[in-house]
């Protein structure tokens, strides 16, 4: 299930601060045979889409179609109601490669009917495009945008209850990167910038309301360095400037954060990065500014060809406009999987974990949110391939009143999809 959500208000964020994933493994690729090869990116001929040649163009079209079980569609602890919704995605990619480069320029469609709740049907979409190009001999230079129309998920700490239907919002992204590898030096720099415009959120008794405080723009320009001092082994160093802008909000706030780490690609066995830093935000009087220590990981390993292994931990200070609050703390943890069974059958496997600790002048709230899921995908040709999958997810908040927000939900899937 694809289902919008707001987890994505520090994309820009994430993006930057993970600019090092691409950027220093490819000074590790001196020794191409310590590069290790995950289950997902494994090459399968028999299996993977082809794509339709356009001259120097080659188009990949796919069709996805999922029917699903929700046992708790408006994620309430009380008056759970469950619904079947069918998820259809129709996706598209136009690509271009030559050497030293390559273009894209993509698009989907992501519908959702329900079968009970049909005020809850909606059709999200996103259109976009992504290169990279080599400008001259280490200096490589990357780009992508997008601009699309998304939802709110119902688990959403914001969302207010009692809703007749998901809210609704508009997001754009754009983002770049430069990037220069010199010997066992790497330098690069970038930019992202992140806008949200906010639809009406309508209640079960018919009012409607404005969500014009929670219009933004992100701004987050960025640098980083690293040294190999070892082979397969990087130092590096990352600062980055936030600045966002509530059109409507005394929310605005600047700041930023300072980061430095190991990256590491030392052999076939482990791929990734850890660091340490700093995180501050500034915002505008009467609220409190915000400090914390900045952390991340992302962490590969391979014990076998046919099993992957990932973890991914993270820090960041969300946007949160809740009466009372400034900002939500968050720390996230997620552990993962990848196992071929088989040739033609993909076990994957998730567990994850969210702390969201809600700062406010006078107050404050703690979510946790525990998730787990499973999924399983039969490749049957180049063509196409079926998946079942399960997923469960909860909130715990507190302290009192805020028990009232608990909820559990598990969600059921078994979908379909087509390729060329």
């Amino acid at each position: 299930m694809t289902e919008g959500r707001v987890a994505d208000r520090g994309m820009a964020l994430c993006a930057a601060a993970l600019s090092l994933l691409w950027a220093v493994p490819a000074a590790a690729d001196q020794a191409a045979a310590n590069v290790p090869v995950g289950v997902m990116e494994r090459p399968r001929p028999d299996y993977d889409a082809q794509g339709i040649a356009l001259g120097d163009w080659t188009l990949f079209p796919a069709l996805g179609a999922t029917a699903n079980y929700d046992d708790n569609v408006f994620r309430l602890q009380q008056q759970r109601s469950p619904d079947w919704f069918v998820e259809t995605v129709p996706s598209a990619r136009l690509q271009r490669k030559w050497d030293g480069g390559a273009f894209s320029v993509f698009g989907d469609l992501d519908h959702l009917a329900y079968a009970r709740f049909d005020r809850l049907d909606l059709t999200d979409w996103t259109v976009g495009a992504d290169g990279s190009a080599t400008l001259a001999k280490g200096l490589v230079l990357t780009g992508s945008g997008y601009y699309g129309e998304a939802h709110e998920g119902f688990e959403s700490a914001e969302v207010i209850g009692q809703q007749l239907d998901y809210t609704r919002y508009y997001h754009g992204h754009a983002e770049s990167h430069l990037n220069y590898e010199n010997g066992d030096w790497i330098v690069g720099g970038g930019a992202s910038f992140d806008r949200y415009d906010w639809g009406q959120t309508t209640t079960l008794d018919g009012f409607r309301f404005s969500n014009g405080n929670r219009d933004e723009s992100l701004y987050a320009p960025y640098a980083d360095a690293g040294y190999q001092f070892a082979p397969g082994y990087h130092l590096f160093v990352r600062a980055l400037y936030d600045g966002r802008n509530f059109d409507h909000d005394v929310r605005s706030s600047t700041g930023g954060r300072i980061d430095a780490g190991l990256a590491f690609a030392p052999n076939k066995t482990w791929n990734g990065e850890v660091y340490l830093g700093w995180l501050h935000r500034e915002f505008k009087s009467p609220l409190p500014d915000f400090s914390t220590l900045d952390y991340g990981a992302a962490v590969d390993w391979y014990p076998s060809e046919v099993l992957t292994v990932h973890f991914t931990a993270s820090h960041a200070a969300s946007d949160i406009v809740l009466p009372g609050f400034t900002v939500s703390d968050d720390q996230t943890f997620r552990l993962s999987a990848d196992y071929e069974a088989r040739r033609d059958i993909i076990v994957q496997a998730v567990a994850g974990y969210t702390n969201s600790h809600l700062e406010g002048p006078s107050f404050s709230r703690t979510d946790q949110y525990p998730s787990a899921g499973i999924t399983v995908r039969y490749l049957i040709d180049r063509y196409a391939s079926a998946e079942f999958g399960y997923l469960y997810s909860s909130r715990h908040s507190a302290p009192n009143p805020f028990e009232v927000l608990n909820f559990r939900d598990q969600i059921f899937t078994a979908g379909l999809r087509l390729h060329i």
